[in-house]
């Protein structure tokens, strides 16, 4: 072996650059680096995995309490066209296409003249069918319903209910929301979402960073805002798991959160809880959210409806609801439909023939105030508050939930369409004084048997006001508080043991005339017009005609304060007992007007409204029921000859109007005129209530008979139409305790061949009514005697012997009576 010479220098091996970069000392830190990047990987893959577990458990699609209007009730004979009954199934999103079957959405068919309902599987309450299987046959022209089958049952029915709409859902959080499933979405709205929010959804994790190059490429090159850079998973995120603050820690959030959802939920489950959450306008304090709920308030549509021009301009506002609200900005609203149409055709969804074609098209979205009334949220306001009372606000952050209303959605609608069309021939009618929009309303109706409103409008336009005037506008209510008066005189001579017996055909002097009550004060009140016939009137004559110094005269005679405890005891605020609330000085809402008036139909026994008939948790068990309560207010017979009185006033008083208009129904009601216009009527089943004015309450210079009964009119013809049910041949009389006699119209007494007036028959307590005839000198000026009752008497009035007899008869038989009873 060769030795190397000793002068040689060794030359070391060169390190290759793989060592010579990555030194034990980098690998080391390195390896320390990794290991934290992991140990924060994992970090926040269990705390973003725990966020999505909790925010995912339980039923993931439904986060709201889902509220219902009242069941549709369809009876045998009943005139309900069959073309209506299928497109109300169309319209609360039932499907009649096999194919298209899904057991969470109820199924109809239509054979010939027979239609066959099968509602949802979730309809079931308290392990009780509510909804049944029917078969309905109309007759051979289609208009009348033959017979109602129960195919489960297998029997015939009288009468049954088909589910009902669901109105919205709402959480606590005051967002409307309609839950729809990926497989309801139509495939051009779909395609049109897709197209200008995420072209690539359907192929990234849930980050497109291809895609958010090229939407920022495309902004900064075109100078407008055409795309975003978020994924729809990203949004989701942002919306449902996330806020919306702008920080960095934030958006690294959103992705990686982001990437986990793609890896937990399929790429429809995403779809369909982003078309769900996605904030899509603003109803006044309610936030539109999910395309179900939108689809209704722009087009009043179920989303499986939309076209093709009403699904680009929905894809389209997600970007701005406000900035491309049709209703402020209708042409910035097409403008953005046609830019969605243009992306879905680049994205080769739709032809580019077919999209010219739509772009000439105007956009039909529905009014802003029918929009914005549409869905009844001054009801729905009121409903949640009650919801608060009896079952707590957390009933609205729970999951699940199923309230079912009073509300009769086909009611409801005709409300709100005669509200608005009599404020618009309002403002027409008398433009010199009343300016376009400014004039206010609120009408409410009840089921007089039991109670449930079935319709309640709060104001013209929900969107720009929310102050629900039927609950909220404390106004007072002129003429229509007189039968309060009318209704106290009457009762109070037998419960009170009052010896100042009144009757209907009881006189008084219809003159000018000053007030003295207490501390030496003075009211000096006048009739309409300025107008007396200085006469004697009966008191029917003065409540059918209006008469305001008679009615002072009566409230004096009665008593003030018995008129004050009357109006408390028909649950309105107790007035203060001087001349003026006679008149209707005191402040109420149409509501408390409402349940007053309740007390007539119903024989004396005033009904409690309510807007909840039933809620259901999610295992369809009922946690509360409304129920129906009453309170025997009056008597019978005091109850009787009111609305028997009342009946004049539609039929030749103040109220006659209403007939000229086309309504013909029985029905009664009273006029009333203060600062604003009353009208407060009642058929033997339907109560409602109309208020007309400002909300500044300046003067409205109108009678109620000129701007609420024509209101009060429209709603009633249109409802009767729809709900015959609610109407009925006569109005209930007592079984006992009334009387009914001939009586001569001058002098108040018995009628006779020998009478100078004309007769009329009138109706009596038993035991009151006159016992003496008329004669040709029956009729004499007033004097302090019982009939022709002088103003300012004593209320020690001493009667003759005729009258001390009457009154005990009177009350022998009323004992008698009240006993039965």
């Amino acid at each position: 072996m060769a030795e190397r010479p000793s002068n040689q220098r060794v030359t070391p091996r060169r390190k290759s650059l793989w060592r010579r970069i990555f030194t034990p000392r980098l690998v080391f830190l390195l390896g320390i680096l990794v290991l934290a990047l992991t140990g924060v990987f994992a970090y926040f893959y269990v705390i973003y995995s725990e966020m999505i577990d909790a925010k995912l458990q339980g039923a993931i699609f439904v986060r709201a309490t889902g509220i219902y209007t009242s069941p549709v009730k369809i009876r045998l004979g009943a005139y309900t066209k069959k073309g209506e009954l299928t497109s109300y199934l169309d319209h609360i999103g039932y499907i009649n296409d096999e194919k298209q079957r899904d057991p969470a959405r109820g199924f109809y068919t239509v054979k010939g003249n027979i239609v066959e309902i099968e509602p949802s599987d979730n309809t079931n309450v308290d392990n009780q069918v509510f909804f049944p299987h029917l078969q309905i046959k109309y007759s051979n022209d289609g208009k009348n319903i033959a017979s109602i089958y129960d195919l489960e049952q297998k029997k015939d029915l009288n009468e049954s209910v088909i589910e009902p709409e669901l109105l919205t859902s709402i959480n606590s959080d005051k967002e409307k929301r309609k839950n729809v499933e990926y497989k309801d979405l139509p495939k051009d709205l779909v395609n049109a979402i897709v197209a200008i929010e995420d072209r690539r959804f359907f192929d990234h994790p849930g980050i497109d960073f291809r895609g958010l190059a090229r939407a920022i490429w495309r902004n900064f090159s075109e100078g407008e805002l055409q795309q975003g850079g978020s994924t729809v998973t990203q949004q989701l995120v942002k919306n449902f798991f996330l806020t919306s603050e702008r920080t960095f820690k934030r958006k690294f959030s959103e992705a990686f959160i982001s990437v986990l959802l793609e890896t937990r939920l399929t790429k429809e489950q995403i779809f369909q809880m982003y078309c769900n959450e996605i904030y899509l306008g603003q109803d006044g304090s309610y936030s539109i959210n999910g395309f179900g709920e939108a689809a209704k308030f722009y087009f009043n549509k179920d989303v499986n409806r939309l076209d093709l021009s009403e699904s680009a301009f929905l894809a389209g506002i997600i970007r701005g609801p406000g900035y491309y609200s049709p209703f402020q900005h209708p042409e910035r609203a097409i403008q953005r439909r046609n830019q969605v149409l243009d992306s879905m055709t680049v994205a080769t969804f739709i032809d580019p023939n077919k999209a010219e074609e739509i772009k000439k098209a105007n956009l039909q979205v529905r009014p802003k105030s029918s929009s914005s009334n549409a869905e009844a949220p001054y009801f729905l306001d009121f409903l949640q508050t009650k919801v608060n009372e009896e079952l707590g606000d957390q009933i609205f952050a729970e999951q699940s939930y199923r309230i079912y209303s009073t509300i009769d959605m086909d009611l409801q609608r005709a409300a709100d369409q005669a509200l608005r069309n009599g404020l618009t021939q309002l403002e027409k009618d008398y433009s010199k004084r009343l300016k376009p929009g400014s004039l206010q309303a609120a009408l409410i109706a009840l089921n007089a048997k039991t109670g449930e409103i079935l319709a309640m409008v709060g104001g013209r336009d929900y969107s720009t006001s929310q102050l629900n005037r039927a609950i909220d506008a404390h106004r007072q209510p002129g003429s229509v508080f007189k039968p309060i008066v009318y209704t106290a005189a009457l009762n109070s001579a037998y419960e009170e043991k009052d010896d100042k017996i009144i009757t209907a055909a009881s006189q008084f002097l219809d003159q000018k005339t000053t007030f003295n009550f207490s501390d030496g004060k003075t009211y000096e009140p006048d009739n309409y017009g300025e107008n007396y016939t200085d006469q004697n009137v009966t008191l029917r004559y003065a409540l059918t005609k209006s008469l305001n110094v008679v009615t002072v005269r009566i409230a004096e005679k009665t008593g003030y304060t018995k008129v004050a405890k009357m109006a408390e005891r028909l649950g309105l605020p107790k007035p203060q007992p001087f001349p003026s609330l006679a008149l209707g000085t005191a402040e109420a809402t149409p509501f408390e007007i409402a349940r007053a008036y309740t007390t007539y139909p119903n024989l004396g026994s005033r009904v409690e409204p309510y807007a909840i008939n039933r809620v259901v948790n999610s295992e369809s068990k009922t946690i509360y029921q409304g129920t129906v309560k009453t309170q025997q207010s009056i008597s019978p017979q005091v109850a009787f000859i009111i609305t028997s009185i009342m009946q004049d006033v539609m039929n030749k008083g103040t109220a006659a109007k209403s007939r000229s208009m086309g309504f013909n129904a029985l029905a009664a009601g009273k006029t009333g005129t203060s600062r604003d216009g009353w009208f407060a009527g009642f058929t033997p089943n339907l109560v409602c209530v109309v208020y007309v004015g400002f909300d500044d309450n300046s003067q409205l210079g109108l009678e109620g008979s000129k701007s609420a009964l024509p209101i009060w009119t429209e709603f009633m013809k249109k409802a009767l139409a729809k709900r015959p049910d609610l109407g009925g041949d006569g109005f209930p009389s007592p079984k006992t305790g009334l009387t009914k006699v001939a009586i001569d119209s001058r002098s108040g007494l018995l009628f006779s061949p020998e009478c100078s007036g004309e007769s009329y028959e009138e109706y009596f307590i038993t035991g009151t009514e006159p016992t003496e005839n008329c004669s040709s000198d029956s009729f004499s000026p007033p004097n302090d005697g019982e009939e022709g009752f002088a103003p300012n008497q004593e209320s020690d009035e001493q009667p003759n012997d005729d009258t001390r007899a009457r009154r005990a008869r009177a009350m022998k038989i009323f004992s008698k009576i009240f006993k039965n009873q």
